[in-house]
């Protein structure tokens, strides 16, 4: 198919632009662009158009880190779903964790991970091979076989590699394969039985916590493990001041140091886990959300890292807009219904992400916290350079990887009617504006939303 997409806005993040002009699109390729006055003398009967009056278009967003349960926890997520529901969030490259049964250890597994996503993938599905065996955290995983399959990165998961020792040596074999290593950041001795963020909301719940100190105890070691060994040392969903701290000081020494954080740590906190217990004015949290709407002790909010303090929250945004803090990931981590609906200390921590993800920075965007450039270039330029890649940026030539965002699009949040097959999330009920109205991965629509302008689909 070819696709003429009029009227929308450019967004591009590779030459830091925002234009006007429509976009030929033709054999999985951006063919031309046209400004809007030469449409009609380019357009041609074989060309279906689409009509993005309102929109922004921008390229496909690239999640560094999302759990696709696939193979053996199909009852959380597959790959088709989990790449339906990425393509849902605008997201065309969507990283997989090595957190399946049995992991992304083995040339054999990444082969037939590599086969379900070519067969049913709706969107571009990587593997991220596991740091260790069955990500045991007791022995390194073949690293030079997991790159040759085709591997971006390494990680457990979210473990951590507790064995320093081990630990440098994992991050000297990726520096020799110039592949990075993606960390998610727990001394477990300090967390150890953790229900929440440990502060004054949970003394007041009377729940166990999870010390910021337990997140960055670990980021300074692996930072200084990263500094001995040359190592690209990646720092998945920071949460607090102090671990955007430790990352600014690492990155003006040199060392090769890049993090992400997810739209949740972004914008929601401890406020949320205490519900309706909480005060029914917007104190302490953004006043186009309600954490009041959801019952105390909600499942749907222990999240991994757990939701912190509204200083984080800042801090966070701080780092976001400096440069401290490369990219913005979903974290997405679906879970199944009988993981989530109990006592809450007992409920698997994790959330659905990947389709309302925009919709949470849209609202950053919206009330000035967050410019749309710099939001689209985390969400694109950012990942893919931690990747040691180019993106395409949306140019001729390059591929149709693309998504039409309305950014005053409202809608609320009805997590019973997500794609996804994880259960639940801490922003049912809720009013959300920006969405994602059309996703194209390689030239072909892989997403597109009810009543937007017409197109075939894939």
């Amino acid at each position: 198919m070819r696709y003429l997409i009029r009227n929308g806005t450019l967004v591009d993040p590779m030459h830091r632009t925002t234009t006007r002009s429509d976009l030929l699109v033709s054999n999985g390729l951006i063919e031309q662009l046209i400004v809007p006055s030469d449409t009609q003398r380019i357009a041609d009967a074989t060309a279906e158009v689409i009509d993005a009056q309102g929109c922004f278009i921008a390229p496909g967003f690239v999640d560094l880190h999302v759990q696709l349960r696939e193979p053996g926890e199909e009852q959380k997520e597959t790959i088709a779903s989990g790449s339906m529901a990425a393509a849902a969030g605008g997201f065309t490259t969507i990283c997989a964790l090595p957190t399946s049964r049995p992991s992304h250890d083995s040339a054999a597994v990444i082969e037939h991970v590599r086969a379900i996503a070519r067969r049913e993938g709706r969107v571009r599905v990587e593997l991220i091979g596991a740091l260790t065996r069955g990500r045991e955290g007791s022995a390194l995983a073949d690293m030079i076989e997991l790159a040759e399959a085709g591997c971006v990165a390494f990680s457990d998961g979210g473990r951590t590699l507790a064995d320093a020792g081990l630990m440098r040596h994992a991050l000297a074999y990726a520096a020799a394969l110039d592949l990075p290593v993606l960390v998610h950041c727990e001394e477990p001795r300090l967390s150890a039985g953790w229900a929440m963020h440990e502060g004054v909301v949970s003394t007041r719940l009377g729940l166990p916590g999870f010390p910021s100190a337990a997140e960055e105890a670990i980021i300074a070691r692996d930072i200084a493990l990263a500094e001995a060994t040359g190592a690209r040392l990646h720092i998945c969903q920071v949460s607090s001041a102090g671990g955007v701290a430790l990352i600014r000081a690492a990155k003006l020494r040199g060392v090769q140091v890049t993090a992400d954080v997810t739209p949740h740590h972004l914008v929601l906190n401890e406020a949320w886990v205490l519900g309706s217990l909480g005060a029914p004015s917007h104190a302490g949290h953004p006043a186009w959300l309600d954490p009041t709407l959801l019952p105390p002790y909600a499942p749907a909010t222990r999240v991994a890292p757990p939701l912190r303090t509204t200083e984080d929250n800042a801090a966070l945004l701080a780092g976001l807009r400096d440069g401290t803090i490369d990219a913005i990931a979903s974290g997405h981590t679906p879970q199944a219904r009988v993981d989530k609906e109990c006592e809450y200390a007992l409920a698997a921590p994790g959330i659905n992400a990947l389709e309302t993800a925009l919709g949470l920075l849209m609202g950053l965007v919206r009330h000035g916290d967050l410019d749309l450039l710099s939001m689209i270039t985390r969400l694109t330029e950012g990942p893919t350079r931690i990747l040691g890649r180019t993106l395409g940026a949306l140019q001729p030539g390059t591929a149709a990887d693309l998504v039409i965002v309305d950014p005053e699009h409202a809608w609320r949040v009805d997590a019973t009617r997500f794609i996804s097959r994880g259960y639940g999330s801490p922003l049912h009920g809720q009013q959300l504006s920006g969405r994602v109205m059309l996703t194209m991965s390689a030239g072909r629509i892989a997403y597109q939303h009810a009543g937007f302008a017409p197109a075939h689909q894939l």
